[in-house]
């Protein structure tokens, strides 16, 4: 069974400053591929690629471990945040166009983009313009309904970032 939802956010909210950990995130190869997946998909519309946010990938890692421990599927976590107030607990709390995807389901980048390309809301947040980063992520439990889980937050302003992983 996949699902898939998503949450996006055009404007700006004032959102409270938050400590991150000094630590950098690390993309598995799917999160990886992904990346490429995305960041190719894009440059093919005339957009530009996208930067690997650390705060929003510590965000993203955060949710989709939060729905695999916790067994649950929703844009609001186990603490009650929503996707934005999360991310700006994560260190991104700048005053700019921020969006949410989430998948369950599929275990494989191609699989998870398919399902997102082919849904409106999905796709539009993976086709704005106005983001210049992302944070992946996903998680796997034998125990969750839907095994594999998937995030992706956007943002609009570019942060403290890394490349897109290479092949």
């Amino acid at each position: 069974m996949l699902a898939v939802v998503a949450a996006f956010l055009t404007g700006t909210a004032a959102r409270a400053s938050a400590a991150t950990r000094a630590t950098v995130p690390v993309l598995d190869a799917e999160e990886s591929a992904f990346c490429r997946t995305i960041n190719s998909y894009r440059v093919g519309q005339g957009l530009a690629p996208l930067q690997v946010s650390i705060s929003l990938t510590k965000a993203a890692k955060w949710d989709t471990i939060d729905m695999t421990q916790k067994n649950y599927f929703s844009h609001t976590d186990s603490t009650g945040r929503d996707p934005f107030k999360r991310m700006a607990a994560f260190g991104y709390s700048f005053k700019t166009s921020e969006g949410e995807n989430i998948a369950a389901g599929n275990a494989t980048a191609a699989n998870t983009f398919a399902q997102w390309k082919a849904s409106a809301p999905h796709n539009t947040n993976m086709l704005s313009s106005a983001y210049k980063v992302i944070g992946i992520s996903r998680s796997y439990s034998a125990k969750a309904t839907y095994g594999w889980y998937w995030t992706t937050d956007f943002g609009g302003f570019a942060d403290q970032s890394i490349p897109c992983p290479a092949a």
